[in-house]
């Protein structure tokens, strides 16, 4: 007969992980977006905050100079700056075409900005 060795039970182990002194750095930038929602009637090439489309929250075009950029999307294409005029609380379409009656229009506009840091 051939001796069998008993084989100890492994225990798992959990390691933790060593203690960092790293401090978290925060962001030194952060962001707001704005959006604007509507719908075409077929006939318009103007459209301004009046004319937001009701049920998704606060909505507005807000001043050029007041984002860092703005994106304007037509039944969900990114367009152009050149086929879109923005100025505070409108957006007018300068293409030759009109988007059709339902065709939805958004207006995306994104502020970066610099955030205040306190010590300590």
């Amino acid at each position: 007969m051939i001796p069998i060795r008993k084989r100890k039970c492994l225990e798992t182990t959990v390691r933790r992980p060593k203690k960092s002194k790293e401090r978290v750095l925060k962001a030194k930038y952060g962001s707001k977006t704005y959006f604007f929602y509507a719908i075409s009637d077929g006939d318009k090439r103007c459209y301004t905050d009046e004319d937001r489309t009701k049920g998704y929250g606060a909505q507005s075009i807000p001043d050029p100079k007041a984002v860092t950029f703005a994106q304007v999307f037509v039944n969900g294409v990114l367009q152009p700056s050149t086929l879109y005029q923005i100025d505070k609380g409108s957006l007018t379409l300068t293409s030759k075409d009109v988007p059709e009656k339902g065709v939805p229009i958004i207006v995306q506009s994104i502020r970066i900005y610099k955030r205040r840091l306190g010590r300590g």
